[in-house]
């Protein structure tokens, strides 16, 4: 277990040397918050959707094909659980504050932040199965998320036409029917993909740098939105994920990573973008990542140390 846990803090540190360089070079402007946009969109729109196609560039094979129905399946249903957690933890109103916490023990930073420690843990598997969690936590986020921050019914536009649902769609056929995909196209969308790990951590850097860390550390919310994120609720689901027979070692400890992750940096977006506590989803986002440095070793060590 010590082993394992050295590993893991060891690829953490390496992602949070990367987001330093993005602390910096904001704090430097060297990164404008118009360049650090413009960084969110080129991951968002080219770099996902190739990290989706990449992680399904292999030939069929049933069994992975059932493996990924079975992750998929149990992905959908802890989500869903999490829901019901955040519901009963923050209830008893529909203030702007309560919307942003509801919204942030529900949505992790599986995307910018798991899809890249899900890979060095657990090698080209750890993509795959974090590429599968990040399309179905974008239909959660945009159907109970919007919900939640927006006040309005869902938009299935929305739902079904974003980066990594488009991404499944050309990936998928890939996979299923083992297509071949030339030599030149399938070497630009892996490189574009390499660029999800360092552009990622780095855009999450220019969100601390803009975080006024002093004022964070004084709202106590932070503390125990931070403690339900990252230690309450993968306390309470992972067991039960450990548990269940038909997943592996790479897709539970996946699933650590996934839920196991900081607060989503989406939470500030949608906070901005829908007028609600935009200073509050802010400071979340910083304090949750902040402590994941020293969260999540520890967590993705112990499941794997128990599933081995």
């Amino acid at each position: 277990m010590l082993h394992s846990f050295f590993v893991v803090c060891g690829q953490t540190l390496s992602l949070f040397i990367m987001i330093a360089v993005g602390f910096g070079m904001y704090k430097a402007k060297r990164i404008t918050d118009t360049g650090a946009a413009q960084m969110t969109d080129l991951l968002l729109y080219a770099v996902t959707p190739c990290v989706v196609i990449n992680a399904f560039n292999r030939p069929f094979d049933p069994d992975t094909a059932l493996s990924i129905a079975v992750f998929s399946a149990v992905s959908a249903a802890f989500l869903t659980f999490c829901i019901i957690i955040g519901t009963l933890v923050y209830r008893g109103g529909e203030d702007n504050s309560l919307r942003v916490l509801r919204f942030s023990s529900v949505f992790s930073n599986c995307g910018f932040m798991g899809i890249p420690l899900a890979g060095a843990v657990c090698g080209e598997m750890g993509t795959l199965y974090a590429s599968i969690f990040v399309v179905l936590f974008n239909l959660f986020q945009w159907t109970y998320g919007f919900h939640i921050m927006s006040g309005e019914r869902l938009s299935l536009k929305k739902v079904f036409i974003n980066p990594c649902v488009l991404g499944l769609v050309a990936g998928l056929p890939v996979f299923l029917l083992s297509v071949h995909i030339p030599s030149p196209v399938g070497n630009a969308v892996s490189m574009l993909s390499a660029l999800n790990s360092p552009l990622a951590m780095i855009v999450i850097g220019t969100h601390l740098a803009k975080a006024d860390l002093i004022s964070t550390l004084k709202d106590t919310r932070c503390y125990f939105n931070a403690a339900l994120r990252l230690i309450l609720i993968p306390a309470v689901i992972m067991p039960m994920i450990i548990a269940l027979p038909w997943l592996d070692v790479h897709q539970t400890v996946t699933l650590a990573v996934m839920f196991g992750a900081p607060v989503a940096a989406s939470c500030a977006l949608f906070a901005t973008k829908f007028r609600r506590d935009s200073t509050l989803a802010s400071r979340i986002v910083a304090m949750s990542t902040l402590f994941s440095m020293a969260t999540l070793p520890v967590l993705v060590s112990i499941v794997k140390f128990v599933c081995l």
